[in-house]
């Protein structure tokens, strides 16, 4: 990776667990603070929740507040009835229509869990809209005194609410993020890392196999994760080459994962 990235390596941590599964959907965070944070903010949800499942397994205590205004059963009811439509016909096997139906009743009962406050609402800034919600509006939630976590996967919308998210710095333990479309944010990318930098460190970085890389050799998707410098500081041990072994797998498991270091 061109020397001018060098900023995005990663501090050495002993403590970086996986949680997710080992596809799309999981990332690499430290176990101790896990262990004990309050309350785990997530932006974006889609159609897999193996991580925030990882994460009441390490800390069943953890109140777990999830933002997207995209989720609903229609995709899981589609499902089913496509299958079945094709089972009756003689195209699918009956195993096909109960996994679809094992998904959604899996989807059900994930909001179901004492853990889980679901709100259907658009992370964003400034406020717009009835389904939009603000850095401000989500902390309103949360009790002052609270350790929080938070996680981030919204498409590029990610870049609107850094400097929101920075004003809780002090409340905020460890960040999860995904980057998206940095051949066209390249820019924005790194001037929000700087940002971010400002109050935490990088632990963990990790390409998406779903995008390629710029020629300059950085992914065009990337998933960091910071922590908070009152937690640990940079004592100039760095992590150059990725992904890490046993804790990075490709997010599309049909392509070879994104290999990558920094210069010295």
């Amino acid at each position: 990776m061109d020397k001018k990235y060098n900023f995005l390596r990663p501090i050495k941590n002993e403590n970086l667990v996986r949680l997710g599964r080992e596809a799309d959907g999981g990332y690499v965070v430290d176990k101790k603070i896990v262990q004990n944070t309050d309350c785990l903010i997530t932006f974006g949800l889609g159609p897999d929740w193996s991580f925030e499942l990882d994460y009441i397994k390490l800390n069943n205590e953890v109140k777990i507040f999830m933002y997207d205004y995209t989720v609903n059963s229609k995709p899981y009811l589609k499902e089913i009835w496509k299958y079945l439509r094709r089972f009756l016909t003689f195209r699918s096997k009956r195993r096909d229509v109960q996994d679809r139906i094992k998904y959604y009743l899996n989807y059900l009962n994930f909001f179901k869990l004492k853990n889980v406050n679901f709100f259907p609402e658009r992370i964003t800034f400034p406020i717009q809209n009835k389904i939009d919600a603000d850095l401000d509006k989500v902390f309103s939630r949360i009790s002052n005194e609270k350790k929080v976590v938070l996680k981030s996967d919204i498409e590029g919308s990610e870049f609107k609410i850094i400097d929101e998210i920075l004003k809780y710095n002090s409340k905020i333990n460890m960040l999860i993020f995904e980057f998206h479309w940095l051949n066209i944010n390249e820019d924005k990318f790194i001037y929000s890392i700087n940002k971010i930098k400002e109050k935490f460190n990088i632990i963990h970085i990790h390409g998406n196999n779903h995008c390629e890389k710029l020629p300059s050799g950085l992914p065009i998707a990337l998933e960091m994760t910071f922590v908070n410098k009152e937690i640990q500081k940079d004592e100039g041990n760095y992590i150059k080459s990725f992904p890490l072994k046993n804790l990075d797998f490709p997010n599309n498991p049909y392509k070879e994962d994104l290999f990558f270091s920094f210069s010295d």
